[in-house]
């Protein structure tokens, strides 16, 4: 993004008025061009909302962080510099640069590192916090040549990296990969040494930009994609198994198929985090099941579900397993090695991802395994995403054993177990994740920033449920949320959400019964806004008989309720303390 659009942006929100987000924006340096770009980046991620930057005072950025502890702002970005180690590994101080001085810049440098990570873990409580690491070059300390590394500066690197890694284990923080900031930001044209003389401003425009959009995806990141259906032969091994058969498809070094393995060990890895794996081939299904149930597969075959292997259209055995999922398919990747079958699919399936996979080209592939992990990519792992497999194939053993109708009597077979958790705690957010992917049971579609959850849980007023369930089948983990205002005797619902992984089992029956009973409320008022995919939501308002009444809003009174809930088959648990 260039400098004028960033002020466009800025310019056009800052006449606007409305609800609006803050970022604390805390470093050691003047932030001028820095924070301009922060609020545009911010502005387009958040889709046009009001974005508030709010910065500290120069020169202390350890004061700074704490001043956005104690601020009003959703979100922090910390941008650290080798000066805020020590004055002396700027531009601006004149401290000195002897060996002596290196000795004590070492010395301090240590300790202010402990300070910032203390300050940094309880900003990091209250609020999501990205941190960018010292981007800039350290001035020419020692006796070497600029190629030669110096013992100060690899002892500097260390300290620092054990000081990222303690973040990052800890998940205090996210922190911006050096990496990749290299690879975006060549190190040779971050620093404007005119530009950090003239006004505390040591970034060039270029890198200023680079910083901001990274901090912000950090903040802000995009859900993650949920499931990858691949093809067989080409991709997932080399070789077509109809073929050369079973024992002759490869994936190793010695058979010159090791971009393969690449391949394998990925999907092993995403499968772990909780992603869906399937199958979708061109294949005689026999061999297909022979060939998975190799014993030298670098993915486990049970962490591929379900296996279509037919000779009809792919897309027909994309639509099918994405169906079998229950979930939409602009959560979906599909892999392939041929242009055509990737160009089919797309057509018929809109909203997928498609990539292709070229075996003979390691560079490409190379490439897709990066785009894989950041489709899928996610800032923690939950419990739930570890279910999700399981928990689909329970769904279908549901499915066939009532036999296409759910009664109660049959649901009181599964032995379910709904736990309903009203404890509020701004640090858990399973249920945020869950609101802000679940599309077909979800009251409005309105997507939450991490900031504003942990706001809501902090309401005096407020009230939340984290639902899960447990059956016969195994656990689904935390498959609903509900998120609102007890205002008298309504309450006021925001936010509700449940997996279609506990559909047909009258979870949500369950949800409002408790609601009101635990809550005292003779009604309750939905923010609710119909959407193109809610129909799982608009199907139980019917058959609950709820009220339209105000613009986005439906009542439901408790008398109502009771009249039309059906048996409830679960035994329930509540934590309200």
């Amino acid at each position: 993004m260039r400098l004028n659009e960033a002020l466009q942006i800025v310019n056009a929100t800052n006449k606007a008025s409305g609800p609006f987000s803050i970022i604390f924006l805390a470093c050691g340096f003047q932030p001028l061009h820095l924070a301009t770009f922060i609020q545009a980046h911010s502005i387009r991620r958040l889709g046009g909302q009001i974005v508030r930057i709010e910065t500290g005072l120069f020169g202390n950025i350890l004061s700074n962080i704490n001043r956005a502890a104690e601020s009003k702002a959703t979100s922090s970005a910390v941008a650290l510099e080798w000066e805020d180690l020590d004055a002396r590994l700027g531009l601006r101080a004149s401290g000195g640069w002897t060996s002596a001085s290196q000795r004590d810049i070492e010395r301090l440098s240590i300790r202010r590192l402990e300070e910032l990570e203390s300050a940094i873990t309880k900003l990091s409580a209250s609020i999501p916090v990205a941190v960018s690491p010292p981007s800039l070059p350290l001035p020419p300390l020692g006796h070497t040549v600029q190629l030669q590394a110096t013992t100060l500066s690899l002892q500097l690197e260390q300290q620092l990296a054990a000081f990222l890694q303690r973040l990052a284990y800890t998940g205090s923080a996210r922190i911006l990969d050096p990496f990749w900031l290299a690879c975006n930001s060549p190190p040779s044209s971050r620093l404007d040494p005119k530009m950090s003389l003239l006004t505390g401003f040591p970034y060039s425009i270029k890198h200023a930009d680079a910083v901001a959009s990274a901090l912000v995806d950090l903040l802000f990141a995009t859900p993650a994609k949920k499931g990858l259906i691949l093809d067989l032969d080409e991709t997932l091994w080399s070789g077509i198994v109809g073929e050369v058969g079973v024992d002759r498809v490869s994936w190793c070094m010695e058979d010159g198929s090791q971009v393969h393995a690449w391949l394998q060990q990925m999907l092993a890895q995403l499968a772990e985090n909780g992603v869906l794996i399937a199958i979708a081939s061109k294949n005689q299904s026999e061999l297909v099941e022979q060939a998975l149930s190799r014993k030298d597969l670098l993915v486990p075959r049970g962490a591929l579900f379900p296996i279509i292997a037919t000779w009809g259209a792919k897309s027909v055995a994309v639509q099918e397993i994405v169906r079998r999922w229950n979930i939409a398919a602009d959560s979906v990747v599909f892999l392939d090695d041929t242009a055509m079958e990737l160009s089919e699919v797309q057509s018929a399936v809109p909203g997928i991802t498609c990539l292709q996979f070229t075996p003979k080209d390691p560079g490409a592939v190379w490439n897709v395994l990066q785009q894989l992990r950041n489709l899928f990519g996610k800032p923690a792992i939950f419990a739930e995403d570890l279910l999700r497999s399981n928990s689909i194939r329970s769904a279908e053993a549901l499915e066939e054993l009532a036999l296409g109708t759910v009664s109660s009597k049959f649901l009181h077979t599964l032995g379910g177990r709904v736990i309903l958790d009203y404890q509020r705690d701004s640090a858990d957010t399973r249920p945020l994740d869950l609101i802000n992917k679940t599309n077909q049971f979800n009251l409005n579609g309105i997507r939450l920033i991490e900031g504003d959850w942990r706001e809501r849980m902090k309401s005096p007023t407020g009230v939340a449920i984290k639902v899960s369930y447990e059956d016969k089948f195994g656990p689904l983990g935390n498959i609903a949320a509900l998120l609102g205002q007890v205002q008298g005797h309504r309450v006021h619902v925001t936010s509700w959400v449940m997996s279609c992984r506990a559909f047909s089992r009258r979870i949500e029956y369950h949800i409002l019964e408790s609601l009101f009973r635990v809550t005292g409320a003779s009604e309750l008022r939905f923010e609710f806004r119909p959407t193109e995919r809610n129909w799982p939501l608009q199907n139980f308002f019917a058959e609950i008989e709820i009220d339209y009444v105000l613009s986005g809003q439906a009542s439901l009174l408790r008398e109502t309720f009771e009249k039309n809930m059906p048996e409830l088959p679960h035994q329930v648990s509540e934590m309200t303390k």
